[in-house]
C-alpha cells in the first residue's frame, strides 16, 4: 500500500505512443515513459522505445514521430513487462486520459497472462474536467493555458513530465482555493470518482472529440482522405459516433462541403478544439 502522506507517497507518472487509438483493433505501444517521484522530486524513470511487431501507420507517425527504423532494433513489449511491473509496485500511477494508456498496458499484459496492479489512479483529465474550464482539455493545451512550456515533441517522456507539472499546478492551485489536500486520499477524491477500465467493446475516443460530442462544439481537424489520400483541414460539428468490426466512425456537419460526412476515426492526423 502506497503511504497516505503526499509526501511519502510514491508517484509515477506514465505515458504511451500507439501504433492507434484502439488496442481491441490490434494497436501496440511503441513508446513508453514513466518518471516516478517523491516529494515533489524525480526519484528513478523509466523509458523506453518497443517494437509493436507490427508496422506503425503514417498517421501515427504523423503525432509522436516515432518510425518504424526507429523501433526496429527495439525490445518488444514481452521483454520489459516484469520491469515496468515492478518499477510501478506500491506507486500511485498519474497518467492525462488515464483509460487510454491503461487500456493499451492492460492489453499488451493480458497477451503474456500478466495483470495490471491495482494500484490507485489519478487522472489529471478527471481534474481538468471537475475544477476547471478550458476551452479543449488536451494535454498541451491545458500546459499553455496555465502557462507552462511545451515541448512540440508528442513523445512519451515529454508528456509524463507535462502531466507532472500539472499535476502540481493542480494541487497549488486547488489548495490557494481552500480545497484540503493534506492526506493521498484528498488527492484522489479530487478526480471525482475512480477511473474505471472500459469494458472489451468499449472505444476510448481522443478528449477532444468526447468534448465537442458533450459539449457540441466544432472542431478543426487534419484529415487524410481516402479517395485520393490527400490531407485536407476542416472544421466539423461532431454529433455521433459508429463502430464497426474494424473502424471506428465521426459523424460531423463538415463546414468545408456544406453538408453532414463521416470521417474514419484512423484517418483524422491531427484535432483542435475551436473556442
Amino acid at each position: 500500500m502506497s503511504a497516505q502522506n503526499p509526501s511519502e507517497t510514491y508517484f509515477a507518472f506514465l505515458d504511451v505512443e500507439t501504433t492507434g487509438l484502439d488496442p481491441n483493433s490490434g494497436d501496440k505501444i511503441c513508446e513508453i515513459a514513466v518518471i516516478k517521484t517523491v516529494n515533489g522530486q524525480i526519484a528513478d524513470e523509466f523509458v523506453t522505445l518497443l517494437n509493436p511487431g507490427r508496422n506503425i501507420p503514417e498517421r501515427a507517425v504523423s503525432i509522436h514521430g516515432i518510425t518504424q527504423t526507429m523501433v526496429n532494433r527495439a525490445p518488444f513489449f514481452r521483454d520489459i513487462a516484469n520491469d515496468l511491473l515492478n518499477f510501478l509496485n506500491d506507486t500511485v500511477i498519474v497518467a492525462h486520459n488515464a483509460r487510454f494508456d491503461l487500456e493499451f498496458l492492460r492489453s499488451e499484459l493480458r497477451n503474456l497472462n500478466l495483470y495490471l496492479p491495482e494500484n490507485n489512479i489519478i487522472d489529471t483529465l478527471a481534474i481538468a474536467r471537475r475544477y476547471y474550464t478550458f476551452p479543449s482539455n488536451s494535454l498541451g493545451d491545458i500546459a499553455r493555458y496555465i502557462g507552462l512550456p511545451i515541448d512540440k515533441q508528442h513523445r512519451a517522456l515529454a508528456d509524463v513530465t507535462t502531466t507532472k507539472d500539472i499535476l502540481e499546478y493542480f494541487m497549488k492551485d486547488l489548495e490557494r482555493r481552500g480545497i484540503r489536500l493534506k492526506s493521498l486520499k484528498d488527492i484522489l477524491k479530487l478526480q471525482g470518482k475512480s477511473v474505471e477500465l472500459r469494458t472489451s467493446n468499449e472505444l476510448v475516443l481522443p478528449t477532444e472529440i468526447e468534448q465537442a460530442l458533450r459539449e457540441k462544439s466544432k472542431l478543426e481537424i487534419k484529415y487524410l482522405s481516402a479517395y485520393k489520400e490527400e490531407t485536407s483541414t476542416r472544421v466539423i460539428e461532431p454529433f455521433d459516433i459508429s463502430v464497426s468490426k474494424a473502424n471506428t466512425y465521426i459523424h460531423a456537419y463538415c463546414h468545408l462541403r456544406k453538408e453532414r460526412c463521416t470521417f474514419r476515426l484512423d484517418r483524422i492526423l491531427g484535432i483542435k478544439v475551436l473556442a
